[in-house]
């Protein structure tokens, strides 16, 4: 793996955890990575929860074609983790903690439809090709706008800085 990293409180205390495990793709192409822009402007990348009784693999093929509307034609190597800590937003008694994996992928060449979940229509994810540094710069802007209200966009920066570092020192990540 070339990250491993936590965000956010970085020890367990003690207390009862809610416990999230996540998959997300990380494909580039052309020198653009396919993430996922959302109506507020930001960007993700696409992935989301493992179900019960899915594989890794399984389940970012599945969340890659939703909510990208690409099929995924192969999940390569793992190359990073991130472990989010904070007071669950329910119930405050609890740590929250969602450990995300991240997974070189590749795609097949144009796009489908995407299904999409509720939430994720209600804020309009758009799958966009986007080279690093202007997914980096359009997530800072939304940022300094929403202050502590946003993770994910935090989450995300994080990958791709470590993402653009390993880039610019010349590792491969092709699947």
């Amino acid at each position: 793996m070339y990250f491993d990293d936590t965000l956010g409180i970085q020890e367990r205390t003690g207390q009862a955890v809610v416990a999230r495990e996540a998959v997300r793709g990380i494909v580039l192409r052309n020198g653009r990575i396919l993430m996922v822009q959302s109506e507020r402007g930001d960007y993700k990348l696409p992935g989301g929860g493992v179900e019960q009784g899915e594989g890794h693999h399984q389940a970012l093929a599945r969340e890659i074609a939703e909510e990208t509307g690409y099929q995924c034609l192969r999940v390569g190597d793992l190359i990073g983790r991130v472990v989010e800590r904070r007071p669950d937003k329910y119930d405050p008694s609890l740590l929250f903690e969602m450990t995300s994996y991240y997974y070189l992928c590749a795609v097949a060449g144009e796009a489908g439809e995407q299904r999409l979940d509720e939430y994720e229509r209600d804020m309009r994810f758009t799958p966009a090709w986007i080279s690093i540094p202007d997914a980096l710069a359009v997530n800072r802007a939304v940022l300094e706008n929403l202050g502590q209200k946003d993770l994910w966009t935090r989450r995300e920066n994080h990958v791709l800085l470590a993402l653009q570092r390993l880039v610019e020192s010349g590792v491969d990540l092709k699947t």
